[in-house]
């Protein structure tokens, strides 16, 4: 996984995170991309998600150690009032109102849960199912945008799987507490071992 970094992002006092926001990018993977880089958009996200399972990182991450190469007084700019608590993973969607189920594919799902089973293992978010999409209120665990509290965003869609992802999240979960303690899990920024059908990744890099 390759790094691409946005110019927006709070500093100041350290993230604490507590969840995980997942959202659709409104249009392809390129282009989300490009925006989060582009000086007039005020807006970003810690990571963002193809089709094809391709990911980014665009904000660094809060370092449990603060002597180590994350930076913890980062936060992006995903899902205002709940920035200083919580990731935002965008995911290539294509567009409002003219996308169904088949958009999730499953390399991207596959992709994104394997990426938050790391923040979850890393962090101690705990993997829990998310709040009724017509509830805005602060929650832990996973949530959608349209949760927020402040938001008005509708994203990730009735249509996001929400059963399949956490599912698949606590399969990556339960890889990674074979492998070791989250303490032996090196920096993000460099490419994730590949999952193995015969046994757990090393999960060494991500």
């Amino acid at each position: 996984m390759g790094y691409k970094n946005s110019p927006h992002r709070s500093g100041g006092s350290p993230m604490v995170p507590q969840g995980i926001v997942i959202h659709y990018t409104a249009g392809r993977y390129d282009g989300a991309v490009g925006w989060f880089q582009n000086p007039a958009s005020r807006v970003s996200a810690h990571f963002v998600v193809a089709r094809d399972g391709r990911r980014v990182q665009m904000v660094p991450l809060p370092d449990p150690d603060t002597a180590g190469p994350r930076d913890g007084n980062y936060k992006a700019w995903h899902c205002k009032g709940g920035n200083g608590i919580y990731f935002g993973i965008e995911h290539e969607y294509g567009y409002p109102g003219a996308t169904g189920p088949a958009d999730w594919t499953e390399e991207m799902l596959d992709s994104s849960a394997e990426l938050s089973a790391y923040l979850c293992t890393l962090y101690g978010i705990p993997i829990e199912v998310p709040l009724d999409p017509d509830t805005r209120d602060w929650f832990t665990g996973f949530g959608g945008h349209y949760n927020v509290p402040g938001n008005d965003h509708t994203d990730p869609s009735q249509y996001f799987p929400w059963d399949y992802y956490i599912n698949r999240v606590w399969d990556y979960s339960f890889r990674l507490l074979e492998a070791g303690p989250p303490s032996a899990l090196a920096p993000s920024g460099t490419q994730a071992t590949a999952p193995s059908a015969s046994a757990p990744p090393a999960y060494q890099t991500l």
